[in-house]
């Protein structure tokens, strides 16, 4: 699984718990980074001893709240204008989500934030959004901590689970495939006997 990240793997070792914070700041920024990856790759170096678990979850959540705090103080001091021309110059936020997480917002609340975290087009600009409707920073911490808990605990969770029985799950694959491929050649074989059969007779 290493090698499938190349040169990440290092950096990433490298950097121990905080390549994790940083890596979430990006994330909550809204900007276009494979947050759920790297949180699961980062589980995976735990399941093999080279991470400590809790410190990822600590230096993940952390990361993305400030990260996302940053973005909902930028928004809330300087305002829409500001965000949609640095978000439509670096193509960054879009109108629609932007839109979308206004109404879900609107109608539910600060409360939205927690899993909003989980909704594609809606994670990225959930902060902006709460920032330019000058809800109270109480809230947002709040509800976003709250979503950032467990988004991180879901993702490196899973890299952790998977990354522990990996050779469990390799074996059980190719064992599977090695019983559809028996399974296919045996078909193969009963058809080619019926139809010689059938043009025998």
């Amino acid at each position: 699984m290493l090698d499938w990240f190349g040169g990440l793997a290092g950096a990433v070792v490298g950097w121990g718990s905080p390549g994790v914070f940083v890596a979430m700041v990006i994330e909550g920024l809204g900007l276009p980074f494979p947050g759920d990856a790297v949180l699961a790759f980062y589980g995976f170096l735990a399941a093999q001893g080279r991470m400590h678990l809790g410190g990822l979850w600590v230096f993940g959540t952390a990361g993305y709240v400030t990260g996302a705090g940053m973005a909902f103080w930028a928004s809330r001091r300087f305002g829409a204008r500001f965000v949609h021309g640095i978000g439509g110059r670096l193509a960054l936020l879009s109108d629609r989500g932007m839109s979308r997480t206004t109404r879900l917002m609107d109608r539910w609340g600060p409360w939205m934030l927690a899993p909003g975290r989980f909704l594609p087009g809606v994670r990225s600009v959930s902060a902006y959004v709460a920032g330019l409707s000058g809800m109270d920073w109480r809230p947002f911490v709040l509800y976003t901590g709250i979503g950032a808990g467990l988004w991180c605990t879901a993702w490196v969770g899973a890299g952790y689970w998977f990354g522990e029985h990996v050779d469990d799950v390799l074996a059980r694959s190719r064992t599977i495939l090695g019983g559809a491929a028996v399974v296919a050649a045996a078909a193969a074989a009963a058809v080619w006997l019926y139809r010689r059969r059938a043009a025998k007779g």
